[in-house]
């Protein structure tokens, strides 16, 4: 009996092994490194380039919508920049006013302004650094806004959407660790 049992418990951890193993092999052996990722969660898009990419890292985006305008009004990007800060990043349209700046408020806090770094053909952007403490302010965050300034003067205010946002920072910090690191890519 004591016999049996023994080989019933060793059969049994021999089993779990190999499956876990297994799991890991299949994780690094199915990664496609020359691959770029895209994926949607609700009003969230997180996109990731191919691990071949070096220099690249993923990004976390959603568009600002206003209602009543059918275009986006902007755009907020989180990524990790060349030295590898976290930065937040605000995509404005043409014609804001540059020195008022543009300013953030999540739910219950003080506005925080961020100057525009730069203008393009595109728009404006202001970035700030993404660091724990806004990442914990947007992650327990039920309503933000964007504000910012017309040139003629004329105060606009946007509200941020968080529908998928908790999921879509999941999977843009996922998607950066198994770029980065085949050790991530074995529990994918």
């Amino acid at each position: 009996m004591k016999n049996l049992t023994e080989r019933l418990v060793i059969g049994g951890a021999a089993l779990a092994l190999g499956l876990l193993l297994g799991w890991m092999i299949r994780g690094v052996a199915t990664y496609k490194t020359n691959t770029a990722q895209l994926a949607s969660y609700e009003d969230w898009r997180v996109t990731c380039p191919a691990a071949t990419v070096k220099e690249g890292s993923c990004e976390l985006s959603s568009e600002i919508m206003d209602k009543s305008q059918p275009q986006p009004v902007a755009r907020t990007t989180i990524t990790t920049d060349p030295q590898g800060n976290k930065v937040i990043g605000f995509h404005m349209p043409l014609g804001v006013a540059l020195e008022a700046g543009m300013g953030l408020t999540i739910g219950k806090e003080p506005v925080k302004v961020f100057p525009y770094r730069t203008c393009n053909a595109v728009g404006c952007l202001a970035t700030a650094p993404f660091d724990d403490k806004m990442g914990e302010a947007l992650k327990g965050a039920t309503e933000a806004r964007l504000m910012f300034a017309t040139l003629e003067g004329k105060p606009i205010a946007v509200d941020m959407s968080f529908k998928g946002y908790n999921q879509a920072v999941r999977a843009w910090r996922s998607g950066d660790a198994k770029r980065n690191s085949w050790f991530w890519r074995l529990w994918s």
